[in-house]
C-alpha cells in the first residue's frame, strides 16, 4: 500500500524524469556530434553543486554562488573537449568510442575521488520560503512544482534551439551527415565545443533543480551518470527528443518502484524494465529522430 497519494507520486516521478532528461540530453548531444560516450558527465552536476555549496558556506550570495557553479561546469566541459578528448578526434568508429570511454571513465574516477575527499560536506539544498501549496484538496510541495516548471521550460528552450536556430540546425546537420555539413561550410570544431558547453549548462541546471527537492552530495555523480546513461539507451543514443520522453518514463517508473519495493530492489526492477524496453525498441523509443 502506497503511503503517498498516486497523483503526488506521479508528479515526483515526472520531476525526477525531467531532471534526468536534462543530464541525458547533454550526454546524447555530445555522443551524436563528438562520438564520445562521456562517462564523466554526471560529475559536471556535482562540480556545480559543490562549487555553489562551498561558496554559500563562506557567505556568498545565492545568485553569485549558483552562477559560479554554472561557470565551473562550463569551464570543465570546455577543458574536456579542448584538451582531454583531443587525442581521440582523429580516430573513427569503435576506436573513438572505446578510447573516449576509457578517458572519460578515468576522468570521472579522478573527479569523484577529488570531490569526495576534498569537499565531503559540500551538500547543496535550496530551500523555498513557502514549503507547500494546496490545490483541489491536495497539498503539493512548492519545490516540486518549481523544479518541474524550470526543468520543463529548459527542455522546451533546448527543443526550440535545436529546431529553430541556425546553430541548432547546424548541430543536427553535423550529427546526421557530417560530410554534407562540412561541404556546406559548417565548422565541426566550433559546434563540437558548443555542444559540450550546452551539456555543461544542462548538467549544472539539473544539479540546482535536484537541489530544490533533495540534498545533492559530492558522492552522487556516479548515480547521475548511470541513470542518464539508462535514459539515453531507452530514448536512443542519438535522439534528444527520445531522451526527453525516456527520462519521464524512467522517472515515473523508478519513483513508483522505490515506493513499492524499496531502493535496492527498485534498481534491479528498473534494469529489468529497461531490458524489456530495449528488446521491444532496440533503437530507442522514437528511433534515431532528433
Amino acid at each position: 500500500m502506497l503511503d503517498i497519494f498516486p497523483p503526488l507520486l506521479i508528479i515526483d516521478g515526472i520531476v525526477l524524469g525531467l531532471t534526468l532528461s536534462l543530464i541525458a540530453a547533454g550526454l546524447t548531444m555530445i555522443y551524436g556530434l563528438a562520438g564520445v560516450l562521456n562517462i564523466s558527465h554526471g560529475e559536471l552536476v556535482i562540480i556545480s553543486t559543490v562549487t555553489a555549496a562551498v561558496l554559500l558556506q563562506f557567505g556568498s550570495p545565492l545568485p553569485l554562488a549558483l552562477l559560479a557553479g554554472l561557470g565551473a561546469a562550463v569551464a570543465l566541459s570546455s577543458f574536456l573537449e579542448r584538451v582531454v578528448l583531443r587525442p581521440i578526434y582523429g580516430l573513427e568508429g569503435e576506436e573513438r568510442v572505446l578510447l573516449g570511454l576509457y578517458i572519460t571513465l578515468a576522468l570521472a574516477i579522478f573527479l569523484h575521488s577529488a570531490l569526495v575527499s576534498t569537499f565531503p560536506l559540500a551538500y547543496l539544498t535550496l530551500s523555498l520560503p513557502i514549503p507547500t501549496v494546496s490545490f483541489l484538496g491536495l497539498t503539493f510541495r512548492t519545490a516540486q512544482l518549481l523544479s518541474g516548471g524550470i526543468a520543463a521550460t529548459t527542455l522546451v528552450a533546448l527543443f526550440l534551439f535545436l529546431k529553430r536556430s541556425w546553430s541548432g540546425m547546424a548541430i543536427r546537420s553535423l550529427t546526421q551527415n557530417e560530410v554534407g555539413a562540412l561541404i556546406c561550410g559548417v565548422s565541426v570544431k566550433r559546434y563540437r565545443l558548443l555542444v559540450f558547453i550546452i551539456g555543461g549548462v544542462l548538467a549544472s541546471s539539473a544539479g540546482y533543480i535536484r537541489g530544490l527537492v533533495a540534498t545533492v552530495g559530492p558522492e552522487t555523480g556516479l548515480e547521475f551518470t548511470i541513470l542518464a546513461l539508462l535514459v539515453c539507451v531507452v530514448g536512443g543514443v542519438r535522439s534528444v527528443y527520445g531522451t526527453i520522453i525516456a527520462g519521464i518514463v524512467i522517472g515515473v517508473v523508478y519513483t513508483f518502484l522505490i515506493a513499492m519495493i524499496g531502493t535496492y530492489l527498485a534498481n534491479v526492477a528498473l534494469l529489468v524494465f529497461i531490458m524489456l524496453l530495449v528488446l521491444i525498441k532496440p533503437y530507442g523509443i522514437i528511433g534515431e529522430r532528433w
